[in-house]
């Protein structure tokens, strides 16, 4: 039977060092300050935003929201970013995704448009941090083999081509993993993922991943959203697993709070 991972309890420690850290910020009159801009309707979205917020609230951090209409113009987004880029009472600015139909052809115009050393979700080509659920994935990995006391190096990420996939592919292979890139669309899925010590899906379809897809003892990182990619059953055969919710998530808010403060 796994180890089921529990990330809520893990990003709590990481919180109680970052609210150390924020306090020796403060002592120095820098005061952790972030932008988090929310386009459109989304109740998903704005579940997230509030998660963020409260998490920041405890570690002693600030959330500005800035809910902007779903039929905002380009040009008025740009402006924001821009007064956000300017103002140093911000540490870090971050854009709530995804965007309304209308403005996702302006997707990598809006994040390009943050300046580097704010953007602290990680998305810009040039950015100064990793991003937050890349960050999460790794902390995870590395507990992971802590616990179960091995080293493991062969990672297959499903969805690897998606806004999750891509960097942390990236990140992985920095950390010497050999990494399989695959998709749903693999024909032979099964086998590389049998083939893999380590299981990463991020392709928010459900239940995707099933026991016999898996070998035996695999460690396996769910970053599905929302209902997660991973069958629970999956757990009976796994050395370790993530759940969703209670996961990924938590570590990964802790890991965006974690970039804010080296921002500062």
């Amino acid at each position: 039977m796994a180890i089921i991972f529990d990330g809520r309890a893990f990003a709590a420690e990481k919180e109680f060092s970052l609210g150390i850290r924020v306090l020796g910020l403060k002592a120095r009159g820098v005061y952790p300050k972030l932008a988090s801009i929310l386009i459109g309707d989304n109740p998903a979205s704005e579940l997230y935003v509030n998660l963020k917020k409260k998490a920041a609230e405890r570690i002693g951090a600030e959330i500005d929201v800035y809910f902007l209409p779903e039929n905002s113009k380009f040009s008025e987004i740009l402006q924001l970013i821009e007064s956000l880029n300017s103002d140093d009472n911000f540490n870090g600015i971050m854009i709530q995704l995804p965007l309304p139909e209308s403005l996702s052809e302006f997707k990598e115009k809006i994040l390009g448009a943050i300046d580097p050393g704010k953007d602290i979700d990680g998305l810009r080509y040039d950015s100064q941090f990793l991003h937050p659920t890349s960050k999460a994935v790794i902390d995870i990995l590395k507990e992971a083999e802590r616990s179960l006391k091995t080293n493991p190096k062969s990672v297959c990420v499903v969805g690897a081509t998606g806004m999750v996939g891509t960097p942390l592919v990236k990140e992985l292979r920095k950390e010497d993993y050999t990494v399989a890139e695959v998709s749903t669309e693999t024909e032979n899925l099964t086998e590389k993922l049998k083939t893999s010590e380590i299981v990463v899906s991020a392709t928010g379809v459900a239940h995707l991943i099933k026991p016999d897809m898996i070998k035996d003892g695999a460690i396996v990182i769910d970053v599905g959203s929302p209902n997660g990619d991973v069958d629970p059953s999956v757990s009976a055969k796994a050395s370790f697993i993530t759940p969703v919710p209670g996961g990924v998530g938590p570590v990964t808010i802790s890991c965006l709070l974690e970039n804010l403060i080296l921002a500062c």
